[in-house]
């Protein structure tokens, strides 16, 4: 038959993590109430009062309080995965051939961020500070009656378990002797990813008014709405992700003398998280999510690769038998990178006290791209950025504007040599990056761009400020030589 049809479905059951002496707990805004939570000892609220409140409000312990038992989240039962693929000869040829598939897929929970909430949450994670306590008898000093802010961990009770679909449509199809083109559609839906959150970021505009009320500008704590705590570090299934590719692909043996490939991706990948864990990823504003959604940090709207093998004919027929040896069947090979440049994050800015957002407030037009201010090398024009105001989010959002591609040439000229029968010399030598092309480490996260407006509260152009300089290249040519003796 020319129709090949491949169908199929898997169940998958993830339990919640449970631990054995039920050291589980995590933040549980369900759990928390205003009515237990410690007193404030000065309106700045920089301490409570360790004599008021509970010091487990708004934890769930697996075990004790926890609905779900000796789970701290629910029990997720519905991971139904079908698969269906199939594929089309429409000549029974072989020379061209149609496929399509579809399937979901789920993934298990990520295991260590539930152990984090056990790691730093009370009961489990608890300090007593005693002050003036003799060498003798250190537990005869007084205790503290007063604590600062702690950090609390968390992960919603309704932890989904993250789900993608991908689907693809393509055809192959032979154009010559030895040589195929490959032309594809492939697409992914993420739902229920994984996203770092803090639901306790208090609101600027809120930061704004209690510090004009209470006469100081570093009172924050009073403004967040879960009192007793700072940040909250939690994880929730609430990201999505959406890709979209255009996949090509050129494959050429040419016999004897070698063979070619080449590829090229036209593709777009947006998000509104892109990793479950890193901090970048936690929104500007913990309320509003999907004012993040933008290309994700992993996306490259071009990606161009070429790989080939190519033996070189002269003296194959040389009459001198040393010429022969020595200069014939030698072999050039290599791989050619070209590749757009994945997004920057972020504009990131100081968020002067929590009085603003972490985002900066594009002005203007990044006109990104490798430029020089008096030998300097630049990326983008610092003038198009400035911290927001007081009391607002800022308004670039993610990914604002891309860092520069990659481009390389390898090559590698190598030849065998057969003194005797039963040995073979092989001499290579390799040239990384040939053309010893520049290429930017302009990723902010290997500091190679300096993204970050925090020198100053009021301006991104300040002269001894490095906003918007490329501060780092990858590695300059290499060249490396061998002789690999086989028996």
């Amino acid at each position: 038959p020319n129709v090949t049809l491949d169908y199929g479905v898997r169940y998958s059951l993830y339990p919640p993590l449970t631990e054995v002496d039920n050291h589980l707990a995590t933040f549980n805004p369900a759990f928390y109430s205003a009515a237990n939570a410690p007193k404030f000892t000065t309106p700045a609220g920089t301490l409570v009062d360790k004599t008021t409140g509970s010091p487990t409000n708004g934890i769930m312990i697996a075990g004790v309080n926890s609905p779900y038992g000796n789970a701290i989240y629910k029990f997720q039962k519905g991971s139904i995965q079908p698969r269906i693929g199939v594929s089309w000869d429409p000549k029974s040829t072989g020379d061209m051939i149609v496929r399509a598939s579809y399937g979901i897929y789920y993934d298990q929970p990520l295991v260590g961020i539930f152990e984090w909430d056990a790691f730093y949450n009370p009961p489990f994670n608890n300090s007593t500070n005693t002050i003036a306590p003799s060498l003798s008898n250190p537990g005869a000093g007084s205790t503290a009656t007063t604590r600062g802010m702690v950090t609390g961990w968390g992960t919603s009770t309704d932890f989904k378990n993250p789900r993608t679909m991908q689907f693809s449509v393509g055809v192959t199809r032979k154009l010559f002797t030895g040589a195929t083109i490959d032309v594809s559609y492939v697409g992914a839906r993420g739902d229920n990813l994984i996203r770092p959150t803090d639901p306790n970021y208090p609101m600027p505009a809120d930061v704004v008014a209690l510090q004009a009320a209470v006469g100081s500008t570093t009172a924050v704590n009073p403004a967040r709405p879960y009192v007793g705590f700072s940040n909250i570090r939690f994880h929730e299934t609430t990201a999505i992700s959406r890709y979209n590719g255009l996949l090509t692909g050129f494959r050429w043996n040419i016999k004897a003398s070698g063979s070619l490939t080449l590829n090229y991706t036209l593709s777009g990948n947006k998000t509104d998280s892109t990793n479950d864990r890193d901090t970048v990823d936690v929104p500007q504003n913990p309320r509003d999510p999907m004012a993040d959604y933008a290309w994700a940090r992993t996306d490259r709207r071009h990606i161009f690769t070429a790989s080939y093998v190519y033996t070189l004919p002269f003296f194959r027929n040389s009459t001198n038998g040393v010429a022969k040896a020595a200069l014939a069947d030698w072999q050039i090979s290599g791989i050619t990178y070209a590749n757009s440049g994945q997004p920057v994050s972020r504009v990131s800015v100081s968020n002067n006290s929590f009085r603003r957002g972490g985002f900066a407030d594009q002005v203007g037009d990044p006109n990104a791209h490798e430029y020089f201010v008096n030998g300097v090398p630049y990326w983008f024009d610092p003038t198009a950025f400035t911290p927001p105001a007081d009391g607002t989010w800022g308004n670039s959002g993610r990914a604002p504007f891309r860092q520069s591609g990659f481009y390389r040439w390898d090559l590698a000229l190598s030849k065998n040599f057969y003194p005797v029968k039963s040995l073979r010399l092989q001499f290579r030598a390799d040239f990384i990056n040939a053309f010893n092309q520049v290429n930017w480490a302009s990723d902010p996260s290997a500091t190679g761009l300096d993204n970050t407006c925090t020198v100053s509260l009021t301006s991104c152009t300040v002269t001894t400020d490095t906003f918007g300089q490329l501060t780092a290249v990858r590695a300059p040519r290499e060249i490396q030589l061998s002789l690999k003796i086989y028996w």
